[in-house]
Formats: structure tokens, C-alpha cells, sequence
């Protein structure tokens, strides 16, 4: 089943229906009078927007508002004089009322179907290709999700009580709007998706770029801050439970990590990809490996319920900057508004209590990914008896434990 024609939008489908009992003179325009049936292009004059109908140059009119859209329907003026005119304008409200009734149920079914969809359950949605309206010069080969998450703090039902992440899906619906082929679904309290079809024109990059932009914009637009995760890409629509699986596992990932980008793209999750799933005494044995037993346990680890002190916090923070900045001490000192001076002391501190040089290439990569397994520790509750870990913090579908689940 198909939910649009391709290059055809579904809002002209249903006008298309509606034109066939009002006759020839009838048509829609956008808000601005630029004509979208029956032939595009052409711009007419507007009545005032105070105006739900009105007879203007020959030419009847009914204000349409749906699903946070405004259209105007337009019909010749019949003959007839007054009466006339009161019956034409009374068939316009009748159309209005028809197509504003059909695409909020058309966007309810439509919004469930892709739903069902992402969460897998084809069995409930209808088997085959199902295609979205694409542009006809640029097919869709491929698509990904974007996941689009309010930045952790809050649980789920805070942020749907807030009502936050309903103000981030209207700017997504502005920013991805449908008649491009973008399809935007509420997939759980606290998240939304946004189904991508990949083309030349928009190459996966360029959703990489889009994510980005949709962090700074509702950042800007609600001052409010959002993480969004991007899955693998996808041939087939029908198969998009994928790519929302892997988006998911992203967000697991990236906050586990706490890798901080804003963005966190499967296919560019590296090493993390690897470390994420292993067991904690599998990370702490790493972590006594590469920084020694007495800096793990006297700086690094944090106990349940407990934080570092001011000074290891310092330290590490410092060192993680070096690193980020490529082990240059001008850049680092700056980004920390620090004295060379100092950044040096704190360097060749850091060196002396972990037997490391961080200075040295070899010894930053394992420092890196050291500190990135110490980030995903602190997201593991306590081994338990049978050496099994539970996510402390996990967003990822069905990660939490039957305890977090109890307490809800």
C-alpha cells in the first residue's frame, strides 16, 4: 500500500476527490494565493485573513484549516445574485469541513501506521513497499531515522506532563515538512522520529548536517536542549524498523559514553560500538590496567552515590581537553583559560599518578578510550551475585531494569 502517489502530495489527492462533485470552477490556494489545483503557479488575491469566506474578483472563498495548515477553496461565482452566492460559499464550508475531517484522519491513521512501522510490528502494518510522496526529478534509494530525544534530567512522564517534546515535533513538522517526503512520528513519550528519504539531493551527510541544525534551532527557537541519534540507512521503507533500532542504540551508546557531540550517528560510533554491552568487572579490570590499581580506585571510579573530588574532576576534565584538542598545549590552555604553566603541571601530575605519558600518542589513544570506559562504569549499577550489570541510566528500548520499572 502506498500512502501517497509518488510526486503527488496526499492533500491534492483529497482535494482531487472533493473537485469532483463541486465542478470545474472549483480550486485551492496556498496562504499565500499561489494556486495548488487544479493548475499550480497561478496567484490569485486573497481575501483578509479575518475572513473565513468571502466573494472577491468574480470568485467565492472559504478559509481551510487543517493539521496546522491554512488553504483557501475557491469556486466561480454562480448565478443566481444573492442566493446564489450564500449557496456557493454554503458548499465550500461543506468541502472545507469534508477535507479538514479526512486529513485528521488520514494524519491520525497515517501517523500510526509509520509507528507501528518503526517499532517493528509489520504484522500490523501492511506487507510490500510502501512509499512517501518523494520529489519526481529525486527518488528516494534509501532511507534513515532521525530520533530526535529531549537532553536527559527529566523521566519520561515529566517531559510529556512539560509538554516539551510536543512544542520540538511542531518545529520538526515546520523543519521536515511532509510534502518533501519527510515523515515525523511521536514514537514514545519523550522522543520523536523523523524518516529521511535519502536521494541525490539529500545525500546521508546531509542528514548528518540536518540533525545538527535541528539541535541549534530548537536550541535557538525553544531554548530547549535535545539530543538526536541517527540510524543505519535502509533500502526499503518497510524496513525502517531498522534504522530506528540502530538511531536507539545510538542514543544508548552516545549518552553512555557520554561522547557529548549533541548528534550521535551509528555508523560513526567507533570503538564505543564494541565496548558497549560489556560487563563491569570486564571494564573495571581494563580501567586497573591502563591507569593502575591506585588511580582507578583512589580518582577514577565513583562509588554508587558518591562524585569525584574537585581536584580528580579537575584533573581528568584537563586531561580529556588535551586530548581533544590533539595534545596541543596552546590550544588546550586557551580552551581552559589556564597558563601554559599550568595545563603543564597538571599534565605531568596526571602522568606521575597514572605511570602513563599522555603526551605520547599511543599512550592518548588507550587514555582516550579509558576514559570512555569509565564514562559507560558509571552508567552500571553494582555487579550482582551472578556477575551480571544493569544500566543505571538507558534509554534504549526495553534496557530498564524490572526495579525502574517497579518504582514507575
Amino acid at each position: 500500500m502506498s500512502f501517497f502517489e509518488p510526486g503527488k502530495s496526499e492533500d491534492i489527492v483529497f482535494i482531487e476527490k472533493i473537485a469532483k462533485t463541486m465542478g470545474k470552477g472549483f480550486g485551492a490556494a496556498d496562504s499565500f494565493g499561489t494556486v495548488i489545483y487544479p493548475a499550480a503557479g497561478q496567484t490569485l488575491v486573497l481575501p483578509d485573513d479575518d475572513a473565513d469566506t468571502a466573494e472577491l474578483n468574480g470568485k467565492l472563498f472559504c478559509m481551510v484549516r487543517a493539521e496546522g495548515r491554512d488553504l483557501w477553496f475557491f469556486d466561480d461565482v454562480p448565478g443566481g445574485g444573492e442566493q446564489g452566492v450564500e449557496s456557493g460559499l454554503k458548499a465550500l464550508k461543506i468541502a472545507a469541513a469534508f477535507y479538514t475531517e479526512t486529513v485528521t484522519a488520514s494524519s491520525t491513521r497515517r501517523s500510526e501506521f509509520f509507528r507501528q512501522l518503526l517499532l517493528g510490528g509489520k504484522d500490523q502494518a501492511l506487507q510490500g513497499d510502501f512509499t512517501v510522496n518523494t520529489k519526481k526529478n529525486s527518488p528516494a534509494s534509501e532511507y534513515t531515522v532521525l530520533l530526535v530525544t529531549l537532553a536527559k534530567g527529566k523521566t519520561p512522564e515529566d517531559r510529556e506532563r512539560d509538554g516539551r517534546i510536543s512544542e520540538v515535533f511542531t518545529l520538526l513538522e515546520y523543519a521536515f515538512p511532509e510534502n518533501e517526503g519527510y515523515v515525523n512520528v511521536r514514537i514514545r513519550p519523550d522522543a520523536c522520529t523523523v524518516i529521511v528519504p535519502l536521494s541525490e539531493e539529500m545525500q546521508f551527510e546531509n542528514a548528518l548536517e540536518a540533525a545538527e541544525s535541528v539541535i541549534d534551532t530548537v536550541r535557538t527557537e525553544l531554548a530547549i536542549e535535545i539530543t538526536v541519534s541517527v540510524g543505519c540507512r535502509v533500502k526499503l521503507l518497510r524496513n525502517i524498523d531498522a534504522s530506528y533500532r540502530t538511531a536507539d542504540r545510538a542514543l544508548a551508546i552516545g549518552e553512555a559514553f557520554d561522547i557529548g557531540t549533541g548528534v550521535y550517528s551509528y555508523d560513526s560510533l567507533g570503538v564505543a560500538r564494541i565496548l558497549y554491552g560489556q560487563k563491569r568487572d570486564v571494564c573495571e579490570s581494563y580501567l586497573k590496567e591502563v591507569f593502575g590499581v591506585q588511580f582507578f580506585e583512589n580518582s577514577l571510579r565513583v562509588q554508587e552515590g558518591e562524585t569525584r573530588s574537585a581536584g580528580d574532576e579537575e584533573l581528568i576534565f584537563t586531561i580529556k581537553m588535551y586530548l581533544k584538542y590533539n595534545q596541543n598545549v596552546t590550544e588546550t590552555a586557551k580552551a581552559l583559560f589556564v597558563h601554559r604553566n599550568t595545563l603543564n603541571y597538571r599534565i605531568e601530575k596526571f602522568n606521575k599518578l597514572t605511570g602513563l605519558d599522555c603526551t605520547e600518542f599511543e599512550d592518548g589513544v588507550k587514555i582516550s578510550i579509558g576514559f570512555m570506559v569509565a564514562s559507560y562504569l558509571e552508567t552500571l549499577q553494582p555487579q550482582g551475585d551472578d556477575g551480571s550489570s544493569e544500566k543505571r541510566v538507558s534509554r534504549e528500548t526495553g534496557a530498564r531494569s524490572k526495579k525502574q520499572q517497579n518504582k514507575r
